[in-house]
């Protein structure tokens, strides 16, 4: 799913596969700084999503990266 994931990115942003990861990277560790901080909200997972051109339907990716899966 993460390769998918990175060729939709590479897509709406019209970049490279390192530049994708780079970007998926930066959601993920931003939202787990929120996530230890006991302040990530549902929004947060779905601003992530839009801010990489994903749909929402890839949310759970994020929760399960976020839960270590």
């Amino acid at each position: 799913m993460a390769e998918n994931i990175i060729t939709l990115i590479c897509n709406s942003c019209s970049c490279g596969k390192t530049e994708a990861q780079e970007y998926l990277d930066s959601e993920l560790q931003y939202l787990r700084e929120l996530q230890d901080v006991d302040d990530l909200r549902d929004g947060d997972i779905e601003a992530a999503c839009c801010n990489l051109g994903l749909d929402l339907d890839y949310q759970e990716y994020f929760i399960n990266r976020l839960a270590g899966a």
